[in-house]
């Protein structure tokens, strides 16, 4: 495989998120713990006010997809 095999796989991986928003899902948030992806949000895009589901400041997000990969439940997705 030549060096250029490698960056078309890799780009393939690569989604286009700039049509899409960062949501929440409440029904798969149990919100009875301290978010584990608001911590690793790089802008600090995501807040929580003590259990409840996690709030985002769209203006902030970057879309970088850290905390849909981070959160366990997957209660946060782009749409």
């Amino acid at each position: 495989m030549s060096i250029f095999g490698l960056f078309e796989k890799n780009d393939k991986k690569v989604k286009d998120l700039s049509n899409k928003t960062l949501r929440v899902q409440k029904l798969r948030c149990p919100q009875n713990h301290k978010c584990p992806a608001v911590r690793v949000c790089p802008v600090d895009a995501l807040s929580q006010s003590k259990f409840e589901a996690p709030k985002i400041d769209l203006k902030k997000c970057i879309k970088c997809g850290k905390c849909v990969r981070y959160c366990p439940t997957r209660a946060l997705g782009f749409e």
